[in-house]
């Protein structure tokens, strides 16, 4: 049996709904986009045509927070997700700054997920007393790195 899945109406609406859409949507948010559309699609076909479309590297599926998430955008990038309020962004990437990451030759690379804390989540930090996020010189500390990290790359 071939790997590729059949190209069903759910199939192409799954894949329609992540190409459109940057917020990288868990199953459970590409199934109530998509059912405007079929109504009678089920979560289940939904679940089976993002592992299809997954294993056919159509699109990208990562764990973050304990959700798996999903994009559409398979151009080398990376994702930052913050720990603290869930946020997920993409950091694309040019070619030449993605074959600095040297990574070993006979390793493919097919996403790169980067934790920490957004902005809005720092700045929440630094201005409340009492916060179960980190300490604040734990932020202090990645900020420092964040600076030496620029000075390096500039």
């Amino acid at each position: 049996r071939s790997s590729k899945l059949r190209n069903t109406l759910q199939r192409a609406a799954v894949l329609n709904d992540l190409k459109h859409r940057s917020d990288h949507p868990t199953a459970e948010m590409v199934y109530k986009t998509v059912k405007n559309d079929i109504p009678n699609i089920s979560l289940a076909t939904v679940y089976r045509n993002l592992r299809g479309l997954t294993r056919d590297e159509e699109i990208i599926s990562f764990t973050q927070n304990g959700k798996e998430h999903f994009d559409g955008n398979t151009l080398p990038h990376v994702h930052l997700c913050c720990k603290s309020c869930g946020r997920i962004e993409d950091l694309m990437l040019t070619k030449e700054s993605f074959e600095k990451m040297d990574f070993p030759e006979d390793f493919l690379v097919r996403n790169i997920v980067v934790e920490g804390l957004c902005k809005d989540c720092r700045q929440k930090l630094r201005t409340s007393e009492a916060s179960d996020i980190a300490d604040v010189s734990d932020i202090e500390e990645i900020e420092a790195g964040e600076t030496e990290k620029r000075a390096v790359n500039e």
